[in-house]
């Protein structure tokens, strides 16, 4: 069963990402490039093979396949010294497939919302740093916000953002929203984003955390756009949305 989780969506555009958010680490994107040669070559891959595929020097490729095998993302036969991909890849592997097949069936619940109230909602998660609105499910009124799938939003002026300031392990210890605001937020079970684009009136957000079986938080779910002005329609809102969310169940 996927828990209720408050999530918003920003009405502005997102902010520009930071230098250190494009930088990434090379070594990790390496990494990744020894284990897709390995995978093209099949169970039994040798280290030459995997150098040419790969374009490492033999020396170079022995550092990775020597750290790849120690956390076992890799096995290396000890009689052939053969390489093939670890056990650990296929416990993530069954990890991701189950997180993907819960946004799915999330985000489903979130157009069926949608449809209903003709009210667009969303889907953000965590990225790297950085909250992304993976889906955007547009309502069909004639006028409306529009954004573009795998949008970026801010963590500080979203609500979206507020969510995982608010109940994420990553960013909890960070203290970057006010005791009183974060105070709110756990009472509620959502956050409620007010402030207006310039030149847009009338844009908010509410968003609520989901959570999975262990209760992590795995992401935001979100109804944003045109909303009405009146405080106890929006609280409303936030409750049809933390209870469609409660509704959910996988599996």
């Amino acid at each position: 069963m996927i828990g209720y989780a408050p999530l918003i969506t920003t009405s502005e555009r997102p902010e520009c990402m930071s230098e250190t958010q494009t930088q990434g680490v090379n070594s990790v994107e390496i990494a990744v490039t020894v284990l897709e040669a390995i995978a093209e070559l099949g169970a039994s891959a040798r280290a030459i093979d995997i150098a040419r595929l790969s374009g490492l020097s033999k020396s170079r490729l022995h550092k990775y396949l020597v750290s790849l095998c120690r956390s076992q993302l890799i096995y290396q036969d000890p009689e052939t010294s053969l390489y093939s991909l670890g056990s650990k890849l296929s416990t993530l592997g069954d990890a991701a497939k189950m997180q993907n097949a819960a946004l799915v069936v999330i985000n489903n619940a979130l157009c069926q919302l949608r449809d209903r109230l003709n009210i667009s909602t969303g889907l953000a998660v965590i990225t790297g740093d950085t909250p992304t609105l993976i889906n955007y499910n547009r309502s069909n009124k004639n006028i409306e916000l529009d954004y573009k799938d795998n949008t970026q939003i801010p963590l500080l002026t979203s609500a979206a953002g507020k969510i995982f300031l608010t109940f994420s392990a990553r960013f909890r210890d960070q203290n970057l929203l006010t005791k009183e605001e974060e105070k709110q937020i756990l009472h509620d079970g959502y956050a409620i984003r007010l402030t207006e684009t310039e030149g847009i009136p009338g844009a908010r957000a509410i968003a609520c955390p989901v959570f999975n079986t262990n209760r992590s938080l795995i992401g935001a779910a979100v109804i944003m756009g045109l909303l009405p002005d009146d405080d106890g329609e929006l609280r409303q809102l936030a409750d049809v949305l933390l209870n469609v969310i409660k509704e959910i169940h996988i599996g």
